[in-house]
C-alpha cells in the first residue's frame, strides 16, 4: 500500500494541535453530533447483560441482521432475510470482505474517479489491492457519475466487478435510475458483479436516490450491498456495518470473520440495533446537512477562482479550484490544502487524493459545528 495526501494533511494537523493551534478539520466523513440517547442507553443496557460478555456468532446478531435485511428490502423492493446479511466492523470491512470473496489475484475492479480515495487510503482502491486485484479508475462525467460507456472502455478480460457509490464520496453524485439501468445492463451483459456502497444513502438531497437493485432487480444474484450506521446515526467510532449478498459471498465473509476477528463486538451490535430502530435521526441529520450544504457552497462560490457545484448528496463539497490555483501560481490542489492548513489552520483534503486531476477539487465537510 502506498502513501496518500490525506495522511500528510492529518499528520500536519495533529502536529499543529500538539503545538497548541486551534485546527478546524473539514477533512473526514465524521458527523459532529453524538450518537442518539437511544443508542447510548442500549449500549449501557448491553454492558449490563451477561449475554454480551460471551462469544457471539460470526455472522452477527440475528435480530440486527433481520433489521438490516428489512431495511435493504425496503430500499431494493426485493426480499432479503437475516441469512443474507453479514455484520462487519464498519462498511470498510464489508468492502474488504466483499472483494476478498469476489476476486482472484490479477482480477480488475472498476470504480469512479474522482471517487473514494485513490491508492494509499482504505477506500475502494485499497480493498481491491489487498485482495490481490487491480483497481481501475473510470473517469466520470461532468456530474461525477460513471457512464456505462466509460465502464466499457475500461473493460478487459480480467474485469470482475464494479464498485458503485451513490451518493458518491466525496462528490455527492446521486445516480438517476436511468443511469443505474444502463450500468446494470452492461454488468449483466458481461457477467460482472456490482458492489453497491450505500453508506451515504440517507443523505440524498434530491429525492431521486434509488438502489441499483430497485432499478435492475435482475442483478439480485450478482450484487453485494454494503452499509452501516456510521454516517446516518453518527456512530463512526462504533464500527458497525454490514454486507448483504448471495449465499456464496456471505459464506465467504462469515468464514473470514470467524478466522480473523471471531465476531463483531456484541455491545456495538446491540447499539446498532437500537439505532436502526430509530428512523428519525437520519432524517433530522439530512435536514440539518441540507441547510449547511447551502451555506458552505454559497460561501465557496463567493471566492474568486472557485466554482462549487451543489452536491446531490453526501457530506462533502467538492469544488473546482483550478481558477484559484492559476491565480496563486499553485500547481495542484495539494498546494492549496497545504496553504489552508499553514495559514488558516483549516484542514481539507486535496482532490488528488481522490484520483481527481491535479488542478481540481478540494473536499471539505459541512457537518462541522465550528
Amino acid at each position: 500500500m502506498t502513501d496518500n495526501p490525506i495522511f500528510a494533511v492529518a499528520a500536519k494537523a495533529e502536529a499543529l494541535r500538539a503545538r497548541g493551534a486551534d485546527v478546524i478539520t473539514l477533512a473526514a466523513g465524521e458527523p459532529q453530533a453524538a450518537a442518539g440517547a437511544v443508542v447510548v442507553e442500549a449500549a449501557v443496557a448491553a454492558v449490563h447483560d451477561p449475554a454480551t460478555h460471551h462469544y457471539g456468532t460470526a455472522q452477527g446478531d440475528p435480530a440486527l441482521r433481520a433489521l438490516v435485511a428489512t431495511a435493504i428490502s425496503g430500499d431494493t423492493g426485493l426480499p432479503w432475510n437475516a441469512g443474507d446479511v453479514q455484520i462487519t466492523l464498519g462498511a470498510k470491512h464489508a468492502l474488504f470482505l466483499a472483494t476478498q470473496a469476489l476476486i482472484d489475484a490479477g482480477d480488475e475492479v472498476l470504480a469512479a474517479a474522482p471517487g473514494w480515495p485513490a491508492p494509499g487510503w482504505p477506500g475502494h482502491a485499497e480493498v481491491v489491492t489487498a485482495a490481490g486485484g487491480v483497481a481501475v479508475p473510470v473517469t466520470t462525467d461532468a456530474k461525477f457519475r460513471v457512464p456505462a460507456e466509460a465502464l466499457d472502455r475500461c473493460r478487459t478480460p480480467r474485469t470482475r466487478a464494479v464498485i458503485l457509490s451513490s451518493p458518491g464520496n466525496p462528490t455527492g453524485a446521486v445516480y438517476p435510475e436511468s443511469r443505474l439501468r444502463q450500468i446494470a445492463d452492461w454488468a449483466q451483459r458481461h457477467g460482472f458483479w456490482v458492489v453497491s456502497d450505500d453508506i451515504y444513502r440517507t443523505f440524498d438531497y434530491t429525492g431521486t436516490y434509488r438502489s441499483i437493485l430497485r432499478a435492475a432487480p435482475q442483478l439480485r444474484d450478482r450484487t453485494v450491498v454494503v452499509g452501516g450506521v456510521s454516517k446516518g446515526h453518527a456512530m463512526t467510532g462504533w464500527r458497525i456495518g454490514w454486507l448483504a449478498a448471495p449465499p456464496e459471498i456471505t459464506a465467504s465473509a462469515r468464514l473470514h470473520v470467524a478466522r480473523t476477528i471471531t465476531h463483531v463486538p456484541t455491545v456495538g451490535q446491540r447499539a446498532a440495533l437500537a439505532a436502526l430502530s430509530d428512523t428519525g435521526t437520519p432524517v433530522e441529520a439530512a435536514r440539518d446537512y441540507r441547510r449547511r450544504r447551502a451555506l458552505l457552497v454559497d460561501a465557496l462560490n463567493g471566492i474568486g477562482g472557485i466554482d462549487c457545484p451543489l452536491p446531490d448528496g453526501g457530506m462533502f463539497a467538492f469544488p473546482d479550484v483550478s481558477g484559484l490555483l492559476r491565480d496563486r501560481g499553485w500547481s495542484s490542489s495539494a498546494d492549496l490544502a497545504a496553504w489552508l492548513l499553514d495559514t488558516a489552520h483549516l484542514a481539507v483534503v486535496p482532490g488528488v487524493a481522490f484520483n481527481a486531476p491535479d488542478a481540481c477539487g478540494c473536499a471539505s465537510l459541512w457537518t462541522t459545528t465550528r
